[in-house]
């Protein structure tokens, strides 16, 4: 799809014809909903498996929690470690 939107916006360049912009403005739309879609499915697949996680064993969302925070915590354990021993 998004070769054929590329191939369209080349023709486009060259002949800089009116129903060459306007078919690529439509090729365009399709690309940007169809990444959208994908996007959002990711977002639902993985808010899903994190749910699922919750119920259960709790490996994988708290690892995920772990690398979200990772900078605050390490942060966190340098500042500490810095007043022991200083």
């Amino acid at each position: 799809m998004i070769e054929n939107k590329k191939k369209v916006y080349l023709r486009y360049l060259t002949t800089r014809s009116e129903t060459n912009k306007l078919e690529y403005k439509r090729l365009v739309a399709i690309v940007k909903r169809e990444t959208r879609k994908i996007k959002r499915q990711c977002w639902e697949t993985f808010v899903s498996r994190i749910e699922q996680d919750l119920r259960g064993r709790q490996i994988n969302a708290c690892k995920i929690i772990r690398n979200l925070n990772r900078t605050e915590k390490y942060n966190c354990d340098l500042t500490q470690q810095l007043n022991t021993y200083g």
